[in-house]
């Protein structure tokens, strides 16, 4: 009986998920996934990209600390890869409304990239034990929104 109560409740929070997008702005997507126990230097997926990028995280949380502090800020950096040279970095964006509930989102966005293979990682998470869950994490490459 739990077990077919905690399908139902998985169930309905991926229906929820997916509902909560429009279907006229999940095109806009590049690629959707989340973070599950995200530290310091997280990578995400690779991407070919130019112009325009955006990283929006949804409903963001982490695990207390043992003084009680929880998650409360993220920082994302933005990278461009680089073939047998050192990646190239950009501005790093500091994320902290996706903490304060469900459906509240943060977002980033990075200007006049250069045609090329682009990816973003954690740069530091502020508060609990360092590390982060985002429920949904989204890649937006129009910058027509």
């Amino acid at each position: 009986m739990r077990i077919r109560r905690a399908g139902i409740v998985a169930s309905a929070t991926a229906a929820a998920t997916l509902l909560s997008m429009s279907a006229a702005s999940a095109e806009d997507y590049l690629w959707y996934g989340h973070w599950r126990d995200a530290g310091k230097g997280a990578e995400s997926r690779r991407w070919g990209d130019e112009k325009y990028s955006e990283v929006i995280y949804r409903n963001c949380s982490g695990a207390r600390s043992s003084g009680g502090s929880t998650p409360y800020k993220t920082d994302v950096q933005m990278h461009r890869a680089m073939s047998m040279w050192p990646d190239t970095n950009y501005a790093t964006k500091s994320f902290t409304e996706c903490f304060k509930g469900y459906m509240h989102q943060s977002k980033g966005a990075w200007h006049d990239l250069p045609k090329g293979t682009y990816y973003f990682s954690v740069a530091g998470v502020w508060g609990g034990v360092g590390r982060l869950d985002v429920e949904l994490v989204m890649v937006d490459n129009t910058a027509a929104d």
